[in-house]
């Protein structure tokens, strides 16, 4: 027997579609935000602390029983992990070259207007649980 590995961004994608409810332009955009970062992991032009950010940020998304957790929330319960993202993502405009940024980017739209909707929208639905989120991913 062989192992196939689940297809995170897929099932992301699906757990999303369709979705219609409180901070959806954030919430929709959630595998958007996880390509975003799994291109930037695997860009050896990230290195040392950028490169552990990526990698906070993605295991937050994979991590079931976070702040706000999806099997309890749906996909509402994505607002913690797309927090994290976008604040991360404010992090890493001042680390990273913006080629490196843009090369990551797959979207037609700006990435600093999106992560600005998903930072405001998450933001504002976690209010003081944004400590919580950085205290789990180990950003506190």
């Amino acid at each position: 027997m062989s192992f196939v590995a689940p297809d995170y961004r897929a099932e992301l994608r699906r757990f999303v579609h369709g979705y219609a409810g409180a901070h959806q332009d954030a919430i929709l955009r959630a595998g958007d935000v996880f390509d975003f970062y799994s291109s930037l992991m695997t860009d050896e032009r990230v290195r040392g602390d950028a490169r552990g950010l990526v990698a906070a940020v993605l295991a937050y998304f994979v991590v079931p029983d976070d702040v706000l957790p999806e099997e309890d929330l749906g996909p509402y319960g994505l607002l913690d992990d797309l927090f994290l993202a976008a604040h991360v993502f404010r992090m890493l405009r001042r680390q990273l070259a913006p080629e490196v940024i843009a090369d990551a980017w797959a979207e037609d739209d700006e990435i600093t207007k999106v992560m600005d909707v998903v930072y405001s929208e998450s933001r504002g639905a976690l209010g003081k649980l944004r400590r919580d989120v950085l205290r789990v991913a180990g950003l506190s």
